[in-house]
């Protein structure tokens, strides 16, 4: 073979070799490209995905705050109604006890309202002897008012105040004979000092006549004693007042005769230095819910 058909051979075989590393590379190129682009396809896909599901994030955190913020709403419901429940329970309560409660034991009497000759009070009991002036005696009193009683009696005892009762529950007709039975000693005098039967604090239950050891049945000068001293400064504690006091102008001075009202409205006439019958029967009135708490 001659020298030029050598130098054809291997410029052909180096051409076929150079096609054949060109094609392969441009097969290599190509296959990169097509990966480069399905990579880059593949990433826009999760980069929308991505998307997407910020969104979505987005949209349940705002559902999430919507829920919280209804839920929020509902909670300040129940609380109203909850508050309104125990409200109206409280309104039902206050009701049912003021319909259980005798309004007539805050009523302003003597000679101002007038109580009928058939009311008497829910329940009374016998106060006992050891309590009493005269132990043979039967005197009763209203049985919620006394415990208050009793307890003030025993108190003032062991505070050196010997306390005793001589007058208790006066039924109408008690006070009816007995308003005679004055008139009849002191004539038209008598209503400086007795009630007439209907007008009379005694006829509630609520209402005693104190005397002491030392005075007995002549009680009159009771407002002179350390009883009536002791009384002065702490009975309302106990839910009584003096209905007559010095110049009241109901009857003359009885420094005997004491009324249960309750603490609340007690303490507040000591408190202010006032009369029970100098407050409106309206501002009376609105203790009577809390006349035995």
């Amino acid at each position: 073979m001659s020298d030029n058909k050598k130098i054809e051979g291997r410029a052909l075989n180096y051409l076929v070799g150079s096609l054949t590393a060109l094609v392969v590379v441009l097969a290599a190129g190509g296959y990169f490209y097509y990966k480069l682009d399905q990579t880059v396809k593949e990433l826009n896909l999760t980069k929308a995905e991505l998307s997407n599901t910020k969104s979505d994030l987005a949209q349940s955190q705002e559902r999430a705050a919507s829920l919280e913020n209804e839920l929020g709403t509902e909670k300040y419901k129940n609380s109203l109604f909850s508050g309104q429940i125990s409200e109206i329970a409280g309104t039902v309560g206050t009701l049912d006890k003021l319909a259980k409660t005798d309004k007539e034991l805050l009523q302003k009497y003597s000679k101002i309202y007038f109580l009928n000759e058939n009311y008497m009070p829910k329940g009374l009991l016998e106060i006992p002897s050891e309590y009493l002036y005269d132990q043979d005696k039967v005197i009763r009193i209203h049985n919620s008012v006394s415990p208050y009683l009793l307890d003030m009696m025993n108190d003032a005892k062991r505070h050196g105040a010997n306390l005793l009762v001589i007058s208790g529950f006066r039924s109408f007709g008690d006070q009816s004979s007995l308003k005679s039975s004055y008139k009849f000693t002191y004539g038209s005098g008598a209503n400086q000092f007795s009630a007439d039967q209907g007008y009379s604090e005694h006829q509630l239950g609520t209402t005693v006549d104190f005397t002491s050891f030392d005075l007995g049945a002549d009680f009159g000068s009771f407002g002179k004693s350390k009883e009536y001293e002791w009384l002065l400064d702490n009975a309302y504690k106990y839910g009584f007042i003096i209905s007559y006091p010095e110049g009241n102008a109901y009857y003359q001075y009885e420094p005997w005769h004491w009324r249960f009202v309750g603490r609340s409205l007690a303490e507040r006439l000591h408190e202010e230095k006032q009369n029970f019958y100098d407050l409106d029967q309206r501002q009376i009135d609105a203790y009577l819910i809390k006349l035995f708490d």
